[in-house]
């Protein structure tokens, strides 16, 4: 089992982000996605970061991807979004058609993100045919889902395919156009300062009988604790080859090697794994 480290979904500061993948480096992690994909007025580290970062994570021996933005919303997106795989030769990770398009345009291959609405073996073997060489399983997908869809796939399309399931982190269950965050402070998106700045772990948003429901990250909401298939791998192994770990703190590179182990690692009390086995997202198969 190979381990990523996903992008980064929260708003660090710049040096923090810079410490964190100098860690990163560091560690067992075999493959690293790089890149803002949430908001596109976060810009406390710029496309000129991420690209010495990956320099460094390469100098490493780690698999560096670049990952696009999920909501592709106006013309300059775009336009910026062309740009960036017209100068940079990486790997990327399309989490938006846009992506898609302009890479397939280029003939150049490319991870499917999770925000792709993938279900089918059909419409896997499309992107395959487009370009892409690894799929990234949308979040709320099942070990169950995943192994009929390789099947379908395989019967359909001969072409190689990588499968890499969200394995821990705050599950990105949706993304808006409005920002949750700038609304909370009761600001407007426009003029939001970067509020989310504030909350590097997220906004929590609890039910009215206290349980947390969600995890507001800007324009983006997270499941309210996180998911973790650290029990699960012998399932996940089955039927995927990459573990993906996304962090909300330093200390969570320590899962790493929890994934890589043949020994089980046992689950904290709160984090969940529901969607794994086809039950609710936010609840814990026994």
């Amino acid at each position: 089992m190979k381990v990523a480290i996903g992008p980064m979904l929260f708003l660090w500061q710049k040096q923090q982000l810079a410490d964190f993948y100098h860690d990163v480096a560091n560690s067992n992690a075999d493959i690293v996605y790089l890149g803002e994909t949430v908001c596109a007025k976060r810009r406390l580290s710029r496309t000129e970061d991420y690209v010495a970062w990956a320099h460094q994570l390469i100098e490493a021996g780690k698999q560096v991807v670049l990952s696009t933005l999920t909501l592709v919303e106006s013309p300059l997106q775009v336009r910026e979004l062309t740009g960036l795989c017209d100068s940079q030769s990486l790997l990327f990770e399309a989490n938006d058609m846009a992506a898609i398009h302009i890479l397939s345009e280029r003939k150049r291959p490319f991870v499917i993100g999770p925000a792709i609405n993938v279900y089918n073996g059909y419409a896997l073997a499309k992107l395959a045919q487009l370009g892409a060489i690894r799929w990234v399983m949308p979040v709320e997908l099942s070990r169950d889902w995943l192994a009929a869809i390789k099947q379908e796939y395989q019967a359909v399309c001969d072409l190689p395919m990588e499968f890499e399931v969200f394995s821990y982190g705050y599950l990105p269950l949706a993304v808006s156009a409005r920002c949750f965050t700038a609304r909370h402070y009761d600001v407007a998106k426009d003029s939001c300062e970067l509020v989310c700045q504030q909350h590097p772990e997220g906004l929590k948003a609890n039910s009215q009988d206290g349980t947390e429901l969600f995890t507001l990250n800007g324009i983006q909401t997270m499941s309210g604790q996180i998911y973790n298939l650290c029990q699960d791998t012998n399932s996940l192994v089955e039927v995927a080859s990459i573990a993906r770990i996304s962090a909300h703190q330093t200390q969570d590179l320590q899962w790493i090697n929890g994934f890589m182990s043949e020994t089980t690692t046992m689950r904290p009390e709160g984090h969940i794994n529901g969607f794994w086995h086809r039950i609710a997202g936010m609840h814990v198969a026994s």
